[in-house]
């Protein structure tokens, strides 16, 4: 059995999950059981693939938890389970996973003695997540996430920050997540971070390297690409993009 403390000191990975939709808008993959098949295979390769603390936590109240009774690496992993969606599905599956970060901030231990949260939608695998968690603990910022389309947009599939962050920036933007009328989950996530930065408290880098991620999208139920030749132009960019934002920023501060 694995010790709780060879991950304490790095980012909690935190899944979200839902694997009855229900009706939710603009949601195509509305399949139980091929969702909680891709939750079980998500979980088990973060399982095998890090050495962090996992929690995820699914808001239909289908426990998966059993699954993983006797894994080797059940001491790294809280599996939680809630009525959670029953809110109205015009809303929107954004508005669903707000609502389970706040439930996992809430009932986590994981969570609750760790200082950062690394949050994966959790049919999701980031095939690169072990560079992608080693360049977050090298440059110690605040939040590392990916603004996109002139800062308007966030890519809420994955993104790191400390704990901190989503209590004081990012759960006060739930109420006004709205699929039905255009805003999303990113927007709320960008204009957290926007109001982190312009507090002056937090430090935001984007990602070194781009999330090469391996899923199916529950929104288009379309999977995606997530081969080397497609990914590799695209982290190329990602590097130099990185490069260049942090360069600015060391300039800025050397003034």
């Amino acid at each position: 059995m694995e010790e709780i403390s060879t991950a304490i000191t790095q980012p909690v990975i935190l899944l979200t999950g839902c694997i009855n939709p229900e009706g939710m808008t603009f949601t195509k993959l509305t399949n139980p059981e091929i969702r909680r098949l891709q939750y079980i295979e998500t979980i088990n390769f973060y399982l095998d693939n890090t050495n962090n603390l996992i929690v995820f936590v699914e808001n239909s109240g289908i426990d998966i938890s059993e699954t993983f009774q006797h894994s080797a690496h059940r001491a790294r992993l809280e599996v939680f389970t809630f009525i959670g969606n029953n809110f109205d599905k015009r809303l929107g599956k954004g508005h669903g996973e707000m609502i389970i970060l706040q439930h996992a901030f809430q009932h986590s231990r994981f969570i609750s003695s760790n200082n950062s949260v690394c949050k994966i939608t959790g049919r999701y695998k980031a095939l690169n997540i072990k560079p992608i968690l080693r360049s977050y603990e090298k440059y110690k910022c605040n939040v590392m996430v990916d603004l996109i389309c002139q800062l308007k947009y966030s890519d809420s599939r994955i993104f790191i920050a400390d704990k901190t962050f989503f209590t004081d920036f990012l759960f006060s933007t739930t109420d006004l997540i709205n699929d039905s009328e255009g805003y999303y989950l990113e927007h709320a996530l960008n204009r957290a971070v926007l109001f982190s930065i312009m507090e002056g408290k937090y430090s935001y880098l984007p990602f070194k390297y781009k999330p090469r991620l391996k899923g199916q999208s529950g929104t288009d139920n379309l999977n995606y690409d997530y081969s080397f030749s497609y990914w590799f132009p695209l982290n190329i960019k990602q590097i130099i993009r990185f490069k260049v934002f942090s360069r600015k920023l060391e300039i800025k501060f050397s003034n």
